[in-house]
């Protein structure tokens, strides 16, 4: 069976929110059925519907080069524990080993490959099959490379900048953009999509290594991993049904269990069959999105109380401390350090 083609939700939704503040239009049209909620990293949509947000992107923004721009606006905390992961390691080189490992998490269906030779270390794309005559595809994969560059930019100590671009489309009328964002002119209409660098790039350090976090969220993204590939379990129902409400949403177990055509008597069975109970499942899963929420620190303690569902913000904090043995905002300041 061939691999599904999937991208996160992310990152149509960037794509969307970028073209609506450039083009003046409605997010939620570009998006075009794909959730115009801010969605969890996690959270995929299939490749051709991603394909079609560009194109509807590109006709709102009238701008070949857009993907450009999105790709300097996007953020690796966009990704989550995904992101954090890679902005937690020790040099480049294990950057892109522990992230490509949880590559699922991020994409299907398409891939990045790291060689390192003697002259130039090359990070290859192997882009979702497509058509470069649609502009939505070869948007998205303007977009894919340019991102990558930002990353690797972003996250090396030295800033990196890459000695050669190679672009499978054709060249627009107007080159300038791609020169100010690689600092190279790119090769037009190559065999594949490359960044080529210096040698020695696996070795470059990255300014935030904290060898804490990146163990911690090396881990969250094993569970995470291990979770969506149990999709079929009950247990993989209701974590997704209640991640899906914690944001004001009705976390009971009436709820839930409505929510997945069933009683809330045959909902306990289900799960006591699997081994687990509604009301650990909660707890795991509200634990989950307040580090998670905590981490990107851009969100109060008391504002995470309220979107995992508590009442008053004391309740959580009781709870937070049972969970990891540390206050919200100790482990807030911790993750703050990276």
């Amino acid at each position: 069976m061939a691999e599904r083609c999937t991208i996160s939700s992310v990152v149509p939704f960037l794509v969307a929110h970028a073209a609506a503040r450039a083009g003046g239009v409605d997010p939620a049209a570009l998006l075009g059925g794909v959730s115009s909620s801010p969605p969890r990293a996690d959270e995929h949509v299939d490749v051709q519907r991603y394909f079609d947000v560009w194109s509807r992107a590109l006709a709102a923004v009238k701008s070949p080069t857009f993907p450009l721009r999105v790709a300097s606006q996007s953020q690796l905390e966009d990704s989550e524990v995904f992101g954090f992961l890679a902005m937690s390691c020790e040099t480049l080189g294990e950057a892109y080993d522990k992230t490509a490992f949880y590559r699922a998490l991020y994409v299907a269906g398409a891939r990045w490959e790291q060689v390192s030779e003697a002259r130039e270390d090359r990070l290859i794309w192997y882009p979702w099959p497509g058509d470069l005559r649609n502009a939505g595809y070869a948007a998205a994969m303007d977009f894919s490379v340019a991102d990558m560059a930002n990353a690797v930019r972003r996250l090396g100590r030295s800033g990196p900048r890459p000695l050669a671009v190679h672009l499978c489309h054709a060249a627009p009328a107007n080159t300038a953009p791609y020169l100010e964002l690689y600092g190279v002119e790119p090769k037009f209409n190559a065999k594949l999509y490359e960044l080529v660098y210096a040698p020695g790039l696996r070795s470059e350090p990255i300014a935030t290594f904290n060898s804490k976090l990146r163990n911690y969220f090396d881990e969250e993204c094993r569970k995470l991993a291990a979770a969506t590939a149990s999709n079929g379990s009950v247990v993989a129902q209701v974590r997704k049904t209640l991640m899906a409400a914690m944001n004001g949403g009705d976390t009971t177990i009436e709820a839930t269990a409505k929510t997945l055509a069933m009683s809330s008597r045959s909902l306990q069975r289900y799960l006591a069959e699997e081994g687990s109970r509604y009301n650990d499942l909660l707890a795991e899963v509200r634990a989950e999105l307040a580090k998670r929420y905590l981490a990107r620190g851009t969100i109060s303690v008391t504002e995470v109380a309220y979107l995992l569902g508590f009442a008053e913000p004391p309740s959580f904090f009781k709870a937070f401390k049972r969970w990891t043995g540390m206050t919200p905002r100790a482990f807030q300041e911790g993750a703050s350090t990276h």
